[in-house]
Formats: C-alpha cells, structure tokens, sequence
C-alpha cells in the first residue's frame, strides 16, 4: 500500500509518500494552500506543486497511490472544501477520491492519535478542536487575522506592530520592537511600516508570521511589552482549549491536550501556554506541544484509522519528518 500524506498550511504545503510501513518513500515541500493568504488558485499550485514532486521523488507513479490523505487550513466551511475536492479530482490526480479534512481535524490525531482530547493550533493561525469518546466534537477560535486568532504568528505580529507604532509615536513605552522591526524589514523611517505592512496584507497576509520570531528575540533579550505579548498569546490559547473541553466534556474521558503549531517554539509562549491549561483544566493531561512538520503525524494516525493499520505508523512517520531539513 502506498499513501500520500498532505500538511496544507498558510505557510507551506508538504507532502510525503510513505508505505504501510510508514516508511518515507518520497517528500516535497511548496508554497501555502491557505487559500485565505494566497487565494484559491494559488494555494491549488502550490498543492499541486507538492503532491506531484513527492511522487515523484518516491520513483512511483501517480496512479500507484491507494490513498491520499490532505490536511488542509482554510476549508472550515463545506464551500471551500467542496471547491478543492471538485479541483482534485478534475486534475486526475489519484484513482481514488482523496479524504481531505481541516488542518485541526490533523492536530487533533498528531496530539491524541484519535483518543478523547483537544488540540490547539498557533501557527499562522489558531483554532482548538477536540473530540470526546462519543466522537462529539467542538472548535473554539479560527476566526482569520480580522476576527483576532488570539495566540496566532499574526496575532501576535499585530500587537507588536501596535506597540511599536505607540512607542514611535509618543504614546507609548519604549520598547526593542520598534526598532527590531525596522531591522526585518530594512527600512529607516517608522512611517514606512504602514506601506509595508499594508502591501503584506493585500499580497500575503501570512508572511507577517514572521514577525512573531522578532517579538520572542525581544522577549529574550527582556523587553517587557513582548514577554506580556507573549504571556497573552499562551493564555488565550489555553481559554480556547478550556472553550472545547467545556462543550464536549464527559466524565469517563481522561483528555488528552496539546499545542501545534510553530509559535510553541516561543519559550515564553508555550511556558504561559502549559501552565494556563494546567490552572484552568486540572484534570486533564498536558502533553508537549509539535513543533515543525510534525503535525503531519496526525496525518499517519488518521490513515491507520481509515486503512486499518497500526497506530506505529504514525511515530514511524513522525521519525522519518524529523530527519527533513
């Protein structure tokens, strides 16, 4: 048996080709299939892209795959999953219909591996899922950039925009951000952030990510507004997985919680992260966030669940993503 396994995101698309074995045949890696950052026709490219140059990596052809299973951001309602689902198949692309869910639904499995739990997504975005042992499922967040994605790369790039706006202004305090912020975008004159910024937006509103890696140097380095940024981004997260468990909650379940996503790469983040999950949900168990490609381990576990296989597959797989540069 042969599958192609797909982690869609707002920042890139990987694909990797692996038999029963969880064996990594092949892998590619492409542009975002955030159809929300980079509109629908380029996110199909970009996946397109990906699927095609990992089986063609893995010296097999295209009509050799039994299963594909695509992770995808972006397809929270059934219009924009139907699109791609419609796109797929008039391309050709498998003999068999592929199984395309939201990038939660793939958290959700890389953190349980389908027992009862919550995932919390923080990458480009965020959004928490879970799904209890009478398979009731609820979402909390993953409302895009305009509607807050508490937590989230953007989100947290436009509170530190915020704050370095404040302190070039005058009213607010002084703060490395400001200046750390000129540096990644090599500019001089502050005013100049506006046409940046506002030029990412219209283009790519994922790339402002980025700047979350630049609020976390200045949080090491100790500058209070990022480190309360940050501090921020870890609670509401954790409020989002509290959300979940709130609506799916029964008494026979021990639930499983966990982050996804590369804003847990933040010390600062995931520390505010782990210690709010543990303040408002004592009972449950806190595991360590997934960090990297990852998450496309829940990918390996879903297939185990749809191909019968066993649940090993998804560590072999998980072993070989590791060793992707």
């Amino acid at each position: 048996m042969y599958a192609v396994l797909v982690e869609g995101g707002k920042t890139k698309t990987l694909s990797i080709v692996v038999n029963e074995h969880g064996h990594m045949l092949g892998h590619s890696l492409s542009g975002s299939s955030g159809w929300t950052t980079v509109g629908f026709d380029r996110a199909l490219e970009n996946l397109v892209e990906s699927i095609v140059g990992a089986v063609r990596k893995s010296s097999l052809e295209i009509n050799e795959i039994d299963i594909a299973i695509l992770g995808l951001s972006d397809i929270d309602t059934e219009e924009a999953k139907e699109y791609f689902v419609k796109r797929l198949k008039s391309l050709g692309l498998f003999k068999a219909d592929a199984i395309i869910v939201p990038d939660f639904v793939t958290a959700y499995y890389a953190v349980t591996l389908g027992d009862p739990g919550i995932a919390v997504i923080a990458g480009t975005g965020s959004i928490a899922y879970g799904r209890n042992s009478r398979n009731v499922s609820a979402r909390a967040g993953g409302w895009g950039w305009f509607g807050g994605d508490e937590g989230s790369a953007i989100w947290i790039a436009m509170k530190a925009i915020e704050a370095a706006g404040k302190y070039f202004n005058g009213r607010g305090p002084k703060t490395l951000m400001g200046e750390k912020l000129l540096n990644f975008f090599k500019i001089k004159d502050p005013l100049q952030l506006i046409n940046v910024v506002y030029s990412k937006v219209r283009e790519n509103v994922g790339e402002l990510g980025q700047l979350a890696k630049v609020v976390d140097e200045a949080a090491e380095e100790g500058d209070q507004l990022a480190q309360e940024i940050l501090i921020k981004g870890g609670r509401e997260l954790a409020l989002m997985a509290k959300a979940v468990y709130d609506k799916i909650y029964v008494d026979e379940d021990k639930f499983i919680v966990g982050g996804v996503g590369s804003v847990y790469s933040s010390r600062t983040l995931k520390d505010s992260f782990i210690n709010s999950l543990k303040e408002y949900l004592p009972s449950v168990n806190v595991v360590e966030p997934i960090t990297q490609y990852m998450p496309i381990k829940g990918l390996a576990a879903l297939l185990a669940e749809k191909a019968n296989l066993s649940r090993k597959i998804a560590e072999s797989v998980a072993e070989c993503v590791r060793k992707i540069k």
